[in-house]
């Protein structure tokens, strides 16, 4: 399986990666989690087991729950965390894990199984849903829980592919953002179909007398079955005023590649 434990650096990466499907936290999350995202292809009546490792980088004990939830995203790129709330292409029902509370000692890593069983009648689509990680707050010995207490959440994201589905999209529209020393460009992207595809590829700026001025690369975002959303690139370094072409070129899988042009001003 892609993104097997291979050392305990991959589980500082996946703290570090976790921020993409955690809701903003105010304190520091001391456990983690690999792999962070599967991809996984599973027949209808069929049905598939997986392993997500889980470490306690903290120097105290940690209680964890672990469920699954619904999830979509918005227009903006944000994660929103449904439940059991049932959308278009969730999958939340399909997965049960074991274990699902369980404490880890300092330095302790466990193993915690999920199986995905797709029920006969599902027609063909990329599907997907969280498994959720999350510390359970413990009162001290002897002493009592606080009336606030930091609870840290990690998120796995599942994305369940049944059956053979063409990839659809489109890039509908690139709007550049200039404020003060921030800069970037918002890509629009469009996808009609019933699987999910992620980005790659590149946006090259060039000034208005030829000259390459600077080249994005674009970051590796979901795109939802049935939605549209923006996906924001920062620039690399502030570029002065003036006219620019912005040409982007995009892979979601296809075989042909979604191409852009469009000229910009930047004040």
């Amino acid at each position: 399986m892609r993104g097997r434990f291979t050392g305990w650096s991959r589980f500082l990466l996946a703290v570090v990666l976790a921020v993409w499907l955690c809701p903003p936290l105010r304190a520091q999350i001391y456990f983690g989690i690999t792999p962070i995202r599967l991809e996984l292809k599973v027949g209808p009546g069929s049905q598939k087991t997986e392993v997500i490792y889980v470490r306690n980088n903290s120097p105290r004990p940690v209680r964890l729950k672990v469920y699954t939830e619904n999830w979509t995203l918005k227009e903006d790129g944000s994660r929103n965390f449904l439940g059991n709330q049932p959308t278009a292409f969730a999958c939340r029902d399909w997965i049960r894990v074991n274990p699902f509370d369980f404490r880890l000692q300092p330095g302790e890593m466990k193993s915690v199984r999920f199986t995905v069983s797709v029920p006969g009648d599902t027609q063909p689509g990329g599907y997907h849903a969280g498994i959720s990680f999350e510390q359970v707050p413990e009162a001290p010995p002897g002493g009592r829980l606080g009336q606030v207490a930091f609870t840290g959440k990690i998120v796995a994201a599942v994305y369940v592919l049944v059956g053979k589905v063409e990839i659809q999209g489109s890039l509908t529209d690139l709007v550049v953002d200039s404020a003060g020393d921030f800069q970037a460009i918002r890509l629009k992207l469009s996808n009609p179909g019933r699987t999910h595809f992620r980005l790659k590829g590149e946006i090259r700026l060039t000034a208005a007398e030829g000259r390459k001025a600077l080249s994005l690369e674009v970051p590796d975002e979901p795109v939802l079955p049935g939605s549209e959303r923006w996906v924001i690139i920062p620039f690399k370094e502030k570029l002065g005023p003036g006219n620019y072409k912005a040409e982007v070129k995009l892979d979601i899988g296809r075989e042909e590649l979604l191409a852009l042009e469009k000229d910009i001003t930047l004040k």
